[in-house]
């Protein structure tokens, strides 16, 4: 007798963690499930046509309650973002307008791959982090942008049509993973912040996230770094802050397809990729 979605949904929770699962009642950060872990599962469950983003679990919710939910939800047609239909628009007006104001300089971008997915990954300096990157980028970009951002409706409506899309930090963002492993089926360009954070004048621990990313699709993982964006309220006259915007050589990361052997080489990778940013600011304020 075929094992049910939700049976088969526990053997992947074990299968990611290593754990024995046997009780039903722990919680998955019990078990050790981080919010990796739980993309992992979202991503194999995926392959069987089980949607997990309608299920809304958290660190706190056991796996009974998950796999109840599996055996129970019909699988949720996903949407993606608009795709940035203003960012043409913003390149074209508004980068004339930011490297002449910020006195912007733009090198390395011939290591921006000419087609095909690229993860696009860049230290977080300050609030013009994304509009700079937009400018200095050969390609469109489609980036996470933290749930933040997205209380004001203003700053919302821009985000979405600049390719922005929002992710929620304090819990297992199905929905967020979902779109970014889609941006790069269809062979855009998904920018992200490692960091997490904006942290101006220094360089925080990296999260694992682009890095396991670029491994579950075999995409190459383009370091990035942001230069001055930090300094950005200094600038009430034009070009009295230079800011300066460096892509190095891609990271190749190769498609891993084991789910173990992916989550140890993400942090591998993350660690280089790293390092090549703390090379280009020489900080390195924060361990790695």
């Amino acid at each position: 007798m075929a094992s049910s979605p939700g049976a088969r949904i526990a053997e992947l929770v074990r299968e990611v963690t290593g754990a024995i699962v046997d009780d039903r009642d722990r919680t998955l950060e019990d078990l050790g499930v981080d919010s990796l872990a739980m993309i992992e599962v979202f991503v194999a469950a995926d392959r069987e046509g089980i949607d997990l983003r309608a299920l809304g679990v958290g660190p706190g919710s056991s796996l009974d309650d998950v796999v109840r939910a599996v055996d129970e939800v019909r699988p949720a047609v996903r949407a993606l973002p608009a795709g940035g239909p203003l960012q043409g628009f913003a390149r074209a007006v508004g980068g004339p307008v930011l490297r002449w104001w910020f006195d912007l300089v733009v090198t390395g971008a011939e290591h921006v791959p000419a087609s095909g997915p690229v993860v696009l990954a860049m230290n977080h300096e300050g609030s013009l982090d994304i509009p700079i990157s937009v400018v200095a980028c050969p390609r469109p970009i489609t980036f996470m942008a933290k749930r933040e951002l997205y209380k004001n409706a203003s700053v919302a409506w821009a985000l979405d049509r600049l390719g922005g899309f929002r992710v929620d930090r304090d819990r297992y963002d199905l929905a967020a993973a979902d779109v970014a492993l889609a941006v790069l089926r269809r062979g855009g360009v998904l920018g992200m912040y490692p960091e997490g954070t904006r942290a101006p004048g220094r360089l925080l621990p990296f999260l694992a996230g682009a890095a396991w990313i670029a491994l579950a699709m075999g995409a190459p993982l383009v370091p990035c770094i942001l230069d001055g964006t930090e300094r950005a309220r200094e600038a009430r006259w034009p070009r009295r802050v230079p800011i300066r915007v460096t892509f190095r050589a891609p990271i190749v990361a190769e498609r891993v397809d084991d789910v173990r052997e992916r989550r140890t080489r993400a942090q591998r990778v993350t660690a280089d990729l790293r390092r090549v940013i703390a090379d280009g600011l020489s900080r390195t304020d924060a361990p790695a």
